[in-house]
Formats: structure tokens, sequence, C-alpha cells
């Protein structure tokens, strides 16, 4: 090729190259940045410095601060004895609601509660009479069943409420199964069989549940409750009041052994928490008042405020195409109440970043406790800092998709 020839082609070339030059250095200068990857480190809590709480070792024990919170102690199922009442009384309440001090609606007897009577009574085990044709009021059906722990009166209220006790008890299913309370059974309204099953776990979120019920509440703090015909019922399920212990349930059977569910009242520093309990399964009540020394001895220690997440704690990493990475952190010290031992997740959510500078704000974390939920800003420990002209002049397959998303408006 002649020299000439030659000499354009190549200042076509160069003019081509200077054209694209200065077409590509602006789109890559000013192309957006992709927003950095970001990685969930799986933060969670610190435990609690304190030792867990002493709790009985036969059976199935378990403690908790809330309905909502995971309890501390045993996850096998037990029979439950007249802890299965303590559903019967909740289902009612949930299909018929009652205030507290109120009566409520008149209870029917019908032939089938008088037989449950008359059949129980023959068994020897507790129940309180009725007359079929008479009426009762739920609340004073209900002061039977929960005071005297009345076995007819459980089977009278729940044919009341559901139809037949076949009724209740996929009610009682659907109810349980809807609240989490999964190792829980019920296979009558009583508790006399031992088919009625049921965990320290979950017997113990079901105490939380019924004190939370401002009729169930007052019916445990109760020494006695009269009918309106003078019939009185002494509270039967009382358990250590001078220790500040309410009873919700006090019950023995030969399978299931004494089974407590419970609240008490324990000091936290400057605050009194109600701490809700099930013991299960103990062998006698000798038994069950020692467990309980050593329980109530080992609170002090063990449930305490401590720090949740420290100040600086890594929650999520942004990682960068050009290669740089920033930890995001807790801003400021989260702290709860909580059992010694104990830690739970935490929830991190982070926005998009594409460069920010240290300390800017990029999420929040949460903790639920059981004083509600527990949150701090997130920020960053770093910079995510632009990469430079050099690396957007070197990166074209990155900065060309970006520019031409933005200009056509999907970025």
């Amino acid at each position: 090729m002649p020299q000439r020839e030659r000499n354009r082609v190549l200042w076509a070339v160069a003019a081509i190259l200077l054209v694209a030059a200065a077409v590509y250095a602006p789109m890559a200068l000013l192309a957006p940045l992709p927003a950095a990857r970001v990685v969930d480190l799986g933060a969670q809590t610190a435990p609690g410095e304190g030792p867990p709480p002493v709790l009985p070792a036969a059976g199935s024990a378990a403690v908790t601060l809330a309905a909502e919170e995971e309890p501390v102690g045993s996850t096998e199922a037990v029979p439950i004895a007249a802890a299965a009442k303590i559903v019967t009384a909740l289902l009612v309440l949930d299909k018929h609601p009652l205030e507290a001090g109120r009566s409520g609606p008149s209870v029917p007897v019908t032939a089938d509660d008088f037989a449950s009577y008359q059949r129980y009574t023959a068994q020897g085990v507790r129940a309180v009479r009725v007359v079929a044709g008479d009426t009762w009021t739920e609340r004073e059906a209900l002061h039977a069943m929960l005071l005297s722990s009345s076995n007819n009166h459980a089977e009278m209220l729940a044919r009341w409420a559901y139809g037949s006790l076949d009724g209740y008890r996929s009610a009682a299913q659907a109810w349980l199964a809807e609240r989490g309370l999964d190792s829980v059974s019920v296979a009558d309204t009583t508790g006399l069989s031992p088919e009625s099953v049921g965990s320290g776990a979950d017997l113990a979120r079901l105490a939380a549940l019924a004190f939370a019920d401002p009729f169930l509440a007052e019916v445990a703090g109760l020494e006695r409750s009269t009918t309106t015909r003078g019939l009185t019922f002494e509270n039967e399920i009382a358990y250590r009041p001078e220790d500040g212990i309410t009873a919700l349930s006090r019950s023995y059977t030969d399978e299931a052994g004494v089974c407590l569910l419970f609240s008490v009242p324990v000091e936290v520093g400057d605050d009194t928490v109600p701490v809700y309990g099930a013991f299960l399964g103990e062998p006698s009540y000798d038994d069950l008042a020692a467990d309980m020394d050593a329980f109530l001895a080992s609170v002090p220690a063990s449930l305490t405020r401590h720090p949740l997440l420290a100040a600086g704690t890594p929650v999520a990493r942004y990682e960068t195409e050009w290669g740089s990475s920033a930890e995001a952190v807790v801003r400021d010290e989260v702290t709860a109440l909580g059992w010694g031992g104990r830690s739970s997740d935490v929830a991190a959510e982070t926005r998009p970043v594409t460069t920010a500078p240290a300390g800017a704000r990029v999420g929040t974390v949460a903790v639920t406790t059981t004083e509600g939920e527990v949150t701090s800003p997130v920020v960053l420990e770093s910079a995510v800092a632009d990469p430079g002209p050099l690396w957007r002049l070197l990166s074209p397959g990155v900065v060309v998709p970006r520019f031409v998303e933005w200009v056509s408006g999907r970025s």
C-alpha cells in the first residue's frame, strides 16, 4: 500500500479512536455506579451474663416473660392434668368474651351436663352439682371450673360454647396451632386423660396468654366466689400466695404428677416484672416446693438487664464491584431485660449504597424483646468511596450498561 494511503488509513483510525474516546470518556465518567452488594452477617444478641434460671429436672418446666417470648426450659410434651382447663377457659372466652366483674350470658344445664356430673361423681374426681334445666351464668360456671376444678363444668362450658365435645376439641386444636402452641394437644376438656399433653415451654406461654385476659387474671386472684344461689367456691388452686405466687392451675393425676401454672413478680433493679411459668410432672408437692424455692432463689442472678448489642457490632457488609468493602455496624448500644445464657436473632434492614462517607446511616437493626421492639441506627464503619476515573475508564462492561439504563430512565 502506498505511503499516502497508509497515512490516510492511520489518520482515519486515529480520528475514529478520538471520537470514540470523546464519546466513551464522558460516558464512563458520568455513568451511575452500581450499588454495593449487601452481605448479611447474621448477627446475634449477646447472651445474658448470668446463669440460666434453675428449673425442675423432673417432668417438663419452663418460664417466660411474655407469650411472644421464647421460653426458657423444656420442650418435652408430658400429660398436663387440669392445666387443660385453662385451654378450655381460653376457648370459651374466645367464643364468649367476658370482662372482669361481669356475669356474662346464661349457660343452660342440659341432660348431657347432668350425666357428666353423675359420671365424675361416681369416679370420685372433682365435680360440682348441677341440675338439668337449671342455668348458670358464664362467670359462675368458669369460677366452678377454675377455682374448684369442677370437671363437669369444663364439659358443660365446652358443649355450650362449641355445640359438642368433638366440636370443642377441633376448635381447640385450631386455636392452639394458630398461636404456635404445637406441643399442646387436648384429648378432653379436663386434663384427666393422659393424652392431654403439652410441654413446659408451651404451657408457660399459655399461662402468659391467660394472665393477659382480665377475667382470668381476676379469677386467679380470688380467695373465693359465691353464686347467686349462695354456693361458695373456695380457691382450691392457690399456691403459696404469701410468696407472691399466683396460681392459675394446680392439679394432680397419677399420669401427670403435680402440675402448676403460675405467675410471680420479680424485682429487677427498680422494676417489678411478672414471670409466667409451668412446672409439669413434679413427683410430689414436696418436690414442687423444693423446686420452686430453687427457682425463686436463682432468678435475681439470672434475670437482668444486659446489653444485647454493643455499639459497633457488625450486622452487614457492603461489597463493591471495584473491590472495596465497608461494614455496617450498630450505632447505639441495645439493652433489654432477659435471662442469663440466652441470645436471639437480630433483624437488620439496610438501604442500597453506591458511595457514602463513614458514619452515614444505612439502615436500622431491631431486636424483639419482652419490652417491645428495641432498635438502633446502623451506620457505615468506613467510607464506601468512588473508585476514581481510572477504574471507570477501564470497566466498560460495567459503566456502559449503567449509562444506557440511566439515559433510558431505567436506572
